[in-house]
């Protein structure tokens, strides 16, 4: 009886150490949807940000998205900015607060909630993920017209 007491008492050590060293809480994942490689993951805190940015196929213009993570596990667009508005890019109105310089036009204050970003990456779009103080380039390293997804799981 008093192996069994111990061999169990050495597994609630290992299980609690294991338990310790896991990461706990949601996780800012970059994966391909298809597959479901994971090709990022990083612990995700309520309040962190990352940028998005590609190339957009029409205006061939650089287009920026800054995403916050909640705490309810969904991203939240904060900024975006753009070259010219056009295909798929928002068009700002009068209760948008709006700056334009050097070309560029940025949108802040935005507070659009989404479960996930999806998008497909080609050569030409030179999609690229930064995320904190790391750039993850994706069109370079996947096949054309990957569909990848960015969520917090």
């Amino acid at each position: 009886m008093l192996r069994v007491l111990a061999a169990a008492a050495c597994l609630a050590a290992v299980a609690a150490g294991a338990w310790l060293l896991w990461p706990r809480g949601p996780e800012l994942v970059v994966e391909e949807a298809k597959s479901g490689r994971v090709l990022h993951r990083s612990r995700a805190r309520p309040g962190e940000r990352f940028t998005l940015s590609y190339l957009h196929s029409v205006s061939k213009t650089r287009v920026r998205g800054v995403f916050e993570v909640a705490p309810d596990r969904f991203l939240v667009v904060r900024e975006t900015s753009f070259g010219t508005p056009g295909p798929g890019l928002p068009e700002p109105t009068k209760e948008d607060r709006v700056e334009v310089a050097g070309g560029v036009i940025r949108v802040f204050d935005l507070d659009q909630r989404l479960p996930e970003l999806s998008f497909f990456v080609h050569p030409y779009t030179e999609h690229a993920v930064e995320i904190g103080g790391r750039t993850l380039g994706l069109s370079a390293g996947l096949p054309p017209g990957t569909l990848v997804k960015i969520r917090i799981r």
